[in-house]
C-alpha cells in the first residue's frame, strides 16, 4: 500500500499520462497536488524514486523544471484495485451476526460430533 501522498501523485501522472510517456513540468505537478498534503519539490522528487524504485512508473529523464515519465500497468492495476477495494470491504451488520451464527454453529456441530465419536470408540 502506499501513503497518501504517494498515491496522490502516482494518480495524478496516471490521470496525466496513462501509460505513455509525456514531459511534465514539475511546478505544475505541485500545483495540482492537494495543498493539505505539504508536497514540496524535494519531497515530489523523492516520491517519484519511490514509485520508480516499486515499478510505478517509469522516467526516462528527469531535471529540474521538467520529468519525462510514464506509468506502468502495475500502477494501473494498483489503482483500480484501490477502487474495487473499498466497495468489497462493505459488509453489513446483518451480515456480520449471520456469520458469527455460522461459525458458531459449526464450531459447536464439529465438538459434538466429535464427542460423539469418541464415545462411540
Amino acid at each position: 500500500m502506499l501513503d497518501k501522498k504517494s498515491a496522490a501523485l502516482l494518480e495524478l501522472l496516471f490521470d496525466k499520462t496513462g501509460n505513455s510517456y509525456k514531459v511534465l513540468n514539475k511546478s505544475q505537478l505541485l500545483s495540482e497536488l492537494p495543498k493539505k498534503l505539504n508536497v514540496d519539490g524535494q519531497s515530489l522528487s523523492a516520491i517519484v524514486t519511490f514509485l520508480k524504485e516499486n515499478e510505478y512508473v517509469d522516467v526516462k529523464y528527469q531535471d529540474k523544471e521538467e520529468i519525462c515519465i510514464a506509468t506502468t500497468v502495475k500502477a494501473e492495476s494498483y489503482l483500480e484495485g484501490e477502487k474495487d477495494l473499498q466497495q468489497k470491504a462493505k459488509i453489513t451488520n446483518t451480515q456480520a451476526t449471520l456469520l458469527f451464527v455460522g461459525v458458531f454453529l459449526s464450531a459447536f456441530l464439529g465438538a459434538l460430533v466429535a464427542i460423539l465419536v469418541g464415545k462411540l470408540l
